[in-house]
């Protein structure tokens, strides 16, 4: 009887209703060509952005997410400010500069893409969440020219993965 009870209670107490939230993009530049794609997961406190970019020139490069789902080329304003300010002024949607080689694949004898995974705190995509850059104006990855910044030079509207 207790295990029949134990087994009630589990099966009462599990969560049916959790979720995977997943996102994806696609990277256009200035001249709107897709240049890469962009897979989000959320995990956590946090998510993880599997990002993949080709034809990108080597060197340090700025990644911010922006506070809306707008990719209007050239310039890329309409993705409005960085997402997810901080106390410190700093934004919860900032990654780390990236790095672009110009490397030669040992297999294949050409360029290497840049293909990374990065994990970022407190940025969701649940919807309920104050984290969420899924909210009801979408949220952009941003890259922009120079590893501090400057112009924006890529973008990718991120859009929920069903």
């Amino acid at each position: 009887m207790n295990r029949l009870i134990l087994l009630i209670f589990l099966m009462i107490s599990c969560n049916t209703s959790d979720e995977v939230y997943q996102a994806e993009g696609i990277f256009v530049n200035s001249d709107n060509l897709r240049i890469g794609t962009v897979d989000i997961m959320e995990q956590g406190n946090g998510s993880n952005f599997r990002i993949h970019l080709k034809t990108l020139k080597p060197g340090s490069y700025a990644m911010h997410i922006h506070e809306k789902g707008e990719c209007k080329f050239p310039d890329f304003l309409s993705a409005g400010d960085h997402h997810g300010l901080k106390d410190d002024g700093t934004f919860y949607g900032d990654f780390a500069p990236i790095y672009v080689k110009n490397e030669l694949s040992q297999y294949t004898g050409k360029l290497k893409k840049f293909n990374q995974t990065i994990f970022l705190d407190n940025v969701l995509l649940n919807p309920r969440s104050e984290f969420t850059i899924l909210d009801e104006d979408g949220s952009a990855i941003i890259i922009h020219e120079g590893p501090q910044g400057g112009k924006r030079i890529a973008c990718a509207n991120i859009k929920r993965k069903y």
